[in-house]
């Protein structure tokens, strides 16, 4: 394995520059050979303002609103990668194939693939970034912008309305269909 810091200069360093625009950069954090793509290189994306009003990347809060947004696969390599920039804030090399096949994507030519889709929605949504060759990713998410939010059902754009981090009960009651107080169904039939 090579040093993730061979450009120059510490990957926290890097991960912590300017928030340049999503999809500047032409090199796209991911090593090929031939057009396999091999590993990337993992960073954490520290975004102070939204550290301050976000939500946790592996907590309930992106299952049961982003979820909708990006989708199961996209959702699920958000959390793999937030893992990793969590324990490795610095950087860490992590092999696409392996996390392809952890996170239950097809055959060996779908998992690049569908690995490159799901990164791409990523990126999309602004939860990753390229940054000099590696693959920032946003450990806490910013909430949802209004005109995601609208695509939701009625029920979880309710259920938003109610969400605090401290104390899910409401937001997660509404988000199911049940009555916060007495635990009953209120999702009609």
């Amino acid at each position: 394995m090579s040093d993730p810091t061979r450009n120059g200069g510490s990957m926290s360093e890097r991960s912590s520059t300017p928030h340049s625009p999503v999809g500047v950069s032409t090199n796209t954090g991911i090593e090929h050979a031939g057009n396999v793509a091999h590993e990337i290189v993992v960073v954490r994306w520290s975004d102070p303002l939204v550290q301050r009003v976000g939500h946790d990347a592996l907590g309930t809060y992106v299952e049961i609103f982003w979820l909708g947004i990006l989708g199961p696969t996209a959702t699920w390599l958000l959390r793999r990668l937030a893992v990793v920039a969590v324990a490795h804030p610095d950087g860490h090399r992590l092999d696409v194939r392996d996390t392809a096949t952890a996170l239950g994507l097809g055959g060996d030519a779908g998992r690049a693939a569908a690995f490159n889709r799901a990164l791409q929605r990523l990126v999309m949504f602004g939860l990753a970034r390229h940054v000099d060759g590696a693959i920032a990713i946003r450990t806490v998410v910013p909430p949802l912008s209004m005109r995601h939010l609208s695509r939701l059902p009625e029920r979880l754009q309710s259920a938003h309305a109610l969400w605090n981090d401290d104390d899910e009960h409401a937001g997660l009651a509404m988000a199911f269909g049940f009555d916060a107080d007495a635990g009953v169904s209120v999702v009609a039939s």
